[in-house]
């Protein structure tokens, strides 16, 4: 058993080791919030955290996939990233839980953590395969159809996804189609799904174009200038979005989760209030792909694969079809402008939720601080001093927005020192390998 793995079990026990993840992270996450100054007190981190850790019996509705316990590739929990984005899943669309029954709560829970793992296995199977663009985005739209569609036959899709799915592959197909079922069972007796139709498919769409894009990000079939021609065109609630950025956010699925939410919570948003919602899952989508992106640039360029993070730092190189990514090493000079634009655009995620929507529980501001908290925290600790330069980054940004839009906190008195001291170390042994 590899050192990621943690092993299969019932659904109890991975539930429970869910939670102790998510309690590890939140003792860890309030010390950096009383490290650095974000705006708001670490009893908001400490009582997120708390109300996550009560309501994790809500994954129990997950394992009514087989598949998800059964060992092998088919087991969603077979190792500790799968884990993590289950709690990262869980933390960051959890806005409108107050608004749900306890029963829609689970469902949501259980809706949110397969679309998560049918998200993850389409894009292993076309990482791991040789697709042409438009045949991966007919293979992301043919998954995602059900999850807007009154009528569906599993049968049917079995027989699309044979069709579609490489040879080599076609151990993926029987597990795809259960989730993909499974979701559409879900979502098609949620209380507001049909409200949500229409925002789930354009999300879908758009997730699917993305998708199917990152296949010029390979070696063998590399155009980023493909990448940018599409990517200009997508719309944006701000028109300075860089093209980078906005590909960032076309692979992100961030939103379709909390939309997710939206169909099983009892309330209605009023139109401005869903558009600053979804105005805010714009830039946190951004911001998930680049800080998840941010700590692969070797590990990519030597798999044959051009970063995201590094088409946002080195753009004119990345599109020069003579320059192999792997000669491109990044120094400090290229991550600070990246690390405090990703601050700059977790700002704008705050600002653009509070133009409509109250926030009562600082859940945007503790969504944006977090993120890299989640993401930049790996057991090896090779992901320390970025994401301690990204938080010194993050703390003003975070807290500009929660002054200039929510009540004061009583938070560390201005002048005094925020976060650990500069480590020196950053540039010798993450950034320039």
């Amino acid at each position: 058993m590899s050192d990621n793995s943690i092993g299969n079990g019932d659904g109890a026990d991975v539930i429970e080791r869910v939670r102790a993840y998510v309690v590890d992270l939140g003792r860890r996450a309030v010390g950096l919030c009383e490290l650095y100054d974000f705006g708001f007190p670490s009893s908001v981190v400490r009582d997120q955290i708390a109300r996550l850790g009560r309501d994790f019996d809500s994954f129990r509705g997950a394992f009514e996939v087989p598949e998800l316990t059964s060992g092998g590739r088919g087991s969603l929990w077979d190792h500790e990233q799968s884990v993590r984005y289950a709690a990262g899943a869980a933390m960051i669309t959890a806005r409108f839980r107050g608004a749900m029954s306890p029963a829609n709560v689970a469902r949501a829970a259980a809706a949110k953590a397969i679309h998560e793992f049918q998200a993850d296995l389409l894009d292993d199977i076309i990482d791991g395969g040789v697709y042409t663009f438009e045949e991966a985005r007919a293979l992301y739209r043919v998954c995602l159809a059900p999850m807007t569609e009154a009528r569906f036959d599993p049968d049917e899709l079995q027989v699309e996804l044979r069709h579609r799915i490489q040879a080599h592959q076609q151990g993926t197909v029987d597990l795809l189609t259960s989730l993909t079922t499974r979701l559409h069972e879900l979502l098609r007796h949620a209380p507001n799904w049909d409200a949500f139709r229409s925002e789930i498919r354009r999300e879908n769409q758009r997730l699917a174009t993305g998708q199917a894009l990152t296949v010029f990000q390979k070696r063998e079939s590399r155009s980023i200038r493909m990448i940018r021609g599409w990517a200009s065109r997508f719309p944006a609630p701000d028109p300075d979005l860089r093209w980078q950025e906005r590909f960032a956010r076309s692979v992100a699925h961030g939103s379709g989760l909390c939309l997710i939410d939206l169909c099983f919570a009892e309330e209605r948003l009023t139109p401005s209030e869903l558009r600053s919602h979804l105005n805010a899952w714009y830039y946190f989508d951004v911001l998930m792909t680049l800080v998840n992106n941010v700590l692969d640039i070797p590990d990519d360029a030597d798999e044959g694969l051009t970063n995201i993070a590094l088409m946002a730092m080195r753009g004119a190189e990345v599109l020069d079809p003579a320059v192999d990514p792997k000669a491109i090493r990044p120094t400090m000079r290229d991550y600070e402008p990246l690390l405090k634009r990703m601050a700059e655009l977790s700002g704008r995620a705050i600002t653009s939720a509070h133009e409509a929507l109250d926030d009562p529980d600082t859940f945007y501001p503790f969504v944006a601080f977090m993120m890299p908290v989640v993401m930049l925290t790996e057991p090896d600790g090779s992901g320390e001093d970025l994401l301690h330069a990204y938080l010194r980054a993050l703390a003003p940004a975070i807290r500009d927005a929660c002054r200039a839009t929510m009540p004061a906190w009583a938070t560390t008195p201005q002048g005094t020192r925020s976060g650990r001291p500069y480590s020196a170390r950053i540039a010798s042994s993450l950034l320039c390998p």
